[in-house]
């Protein structure tokens, strides 16, 4: 699915996508952008796009701030009130918004967002090397030597879980830890800034 065809799909207002955009446009993202938006739409299962999933995975990181714990909270309550005046069911986006916090499996339509939302872990190597750094440049204000061990703890937690919950994502299962495990190397010996 495209950005304009899940925007039509919605049926919301040009104010309320207009910001959306602006919020994904923030000079301070690398990753969690557009682009991102784009990538978890185009693998979204037509059978699976129901309205709400389409809000939350405009909605999952619309408040993203590297410096927050509260991000997918703050998207919540943005997908709480963007969504009161439309038959959309806002609640069921919110918690879907805040199933990515830890993206533990749950039910079938938080396996598809978290399995969409982490589809990048089982990418090629080239393309996660890519996110890799855009990360690391989304948390530029923070030191090497606390970035390396924080962020290789936070690899190392997502590597002893199963990832991937969906028919579409877990034949990537293998390369996702594979590629976690790059990245920790990668870290751990400061190879990887």
């Amino acid at each position: 699915m495209l950005l304009e065809e899940s925007l039509d799909r919605l049926g919301l207002s040009h104010p309320v996508t207009s910001a959306w955009i602006a919020q994904l446009s923030e000079p301070h993202r690398h990753y969690h952008t557009l682009d991102h938006v784009t990538h978890m739409l185009a693998h979204l299962p037509d059978a699976e796009a129901s309205r709400e999933m389409i809000a939350a995975i405009w909605l999952h990181d619309i408040i993203y701030d590297p410096h927050a714990a509260n991000n997918e909270e703050a998207s919540a309550e943005q997908a709480l009130r963007d969504l009161s005046a439309t038959d959309i069911d806002a609640p069921l986006v919110a918690a879907l918004i805040m199933g990515t916090k830890r993206h533990e499996a749950g039910s079938g339509a938080q396996n598809l967002l978290n399995d969409l939302d982490l589809g990048i872990f089982g990418a090629s190597r080239a393309a996660y090397a890519r996110y890799s750094d855009q990360i690391r440049r989304e948390y530029g204000f923070v030191p090497d030597d606390i970035y390396r061990p924080n962020r290789a703890l936070v690899l190392e937690r997502f590597d002893k879980m199963r990832i991937f919950h969906t028919p579409g994502f877990t034949k990537h299962e293998a390369d996702a830890h594979a590629n976690l495990q790059w990245e920790i190397g990668m870290l751990r010996d400061g190879s990887l800034r």
